[in-house]
């Protein structure tokens, strides 16, 4: 078994270490981290039902019996579980071009612990230089751009398979990006803008003729963070967050809020608290609480926590 995992070992130098010598003017960086933590929440235990159990009683008041579509196995979904979470490894390629623009690459693979099944993310390459950044793949979504308080609730940031640009020209960022109907059907533009700690963003487009804004802004001094989004998903759907954040010395702690504001799951909210510590050399430890509120059935209510230990490569 040894000997195996060295041949392995030295078979992945080999492959690395092949394309530098072909692609002369090519820098190829190699990095990562492995995540591993602890989770577990306050999920109610499930009952196993079994074929004949008595689940009920009916209108006359006669016992009902399980069939075989009622039967559930026993779970206990809120016990504590090791898990890997953002284990990855990433490969980036850059290098001049005949025109004195820069071009570059970028892959990574996404793990979990032994047996799970390793995943492509982040898989992109472009042309930059000082126009800015065309990029092709997983691009900067700019209808993003407004979401400066963290998505504890929901997401409005994220397209694996279209074409952006992002200029920056002083304390001003620009960015459009577009998928085709085949793919996404995405397309969105924002603007962010920064100055002496104060932050502003927005960003509207479409995703397959749904309309989507995210406008935010934020504060930063003497370690202090703050900020606040408004989100719209349209269809009735619309989000306010907020978050706060210090750090000092090898210390971080942030505390952020999302809700809905809008029709649809209206009252709903996620309360997250975190702490992390840098234990130096790339290595961080740190803690998560989130307390999630079902404002139309407390049996919605779900409290979960996790001790995560990150070493970066």
């Amino acid at each position: 078994m040894k000997h195996t995992k060295t041949a392995a070992a030295l078979a992945l130098a080999g492959i690395a270490a092949s394309p530098l010598a072909q692609a002369e003017g090519t820098t190829v960086t190699l990095s990562g981290q492995v995540a591993i933590g602890i989770l577990a929440s306050d999920a109610e235990d499930v009952d196993a039902i079994n074929e004949g159990d008595p689940i009920g009683v009916d209108a006359n008041g006669d016992t009902i019996f399980a069939t075989a579509a009622d039967v559930v196995s026993a779970a206990r979904p809120g016990d504590p579980t090791v898990f890997g979470d953002d284990s990855i490894i990433n490969v980036k390629a850059t290098g001049t071009l005949n025109n004195g623009l820069e071009g570059y690459a970028n892959y990574r693979t996404d793990l979990g612990l032994v047996g799970d099944v390793a995943t492509g993310d982040n898989i992109h390459l472009g042309i930059k230089g000082d126009f800015g950044d065309i990029r092709v793949g997983e691009v900067p979504d700019a209808i993003g751009y407004g979401q400066l308080a963290g998505d504890p609730l929901a997401d409005i940031d994220g397209e694996n398979f279209g074409i952006s640009y992002t200029g920056t020209f002083g304390g001003l960022t620009f960015g459009a990006n577009a998928s085709p109907s085949g793919s996404s059907d995405r397309y969105g533009v924002g603007v962010k803008f920064s100055a002496a700690g104060f932050g502003i963003g927005i960003g509207v487009g479409t995703d397959d003729d749904r309309d989507e804004l995210s406008v935010g802004a934020s504060y930063s001094i003497a370690g202090v963070s703050l900020a606040v989004a408004f989100k719209d998903f349209d269809l009735g759907r619309e989000t306010i967050g907020a978050k706060a954040s210090y750090g000092w010395g090898d210390f971080s702690a942030g505390i952020t809020f999302e809700g809905e504001a809008g029709d649809v799951d209206d009252g709903d909210a996620l309360l997250r608290f975190d702490l992390g510590y840098d234990l130096g050399n790339g290595m961080n430890i740190s803690t998560r609480l989130n307390s999630f509120t079902d404002d139309s059935d407390s049996s919605g209510d779900l409290l979960d926590y996790r001790l995560l230990l990150t070493k970066a490569f």
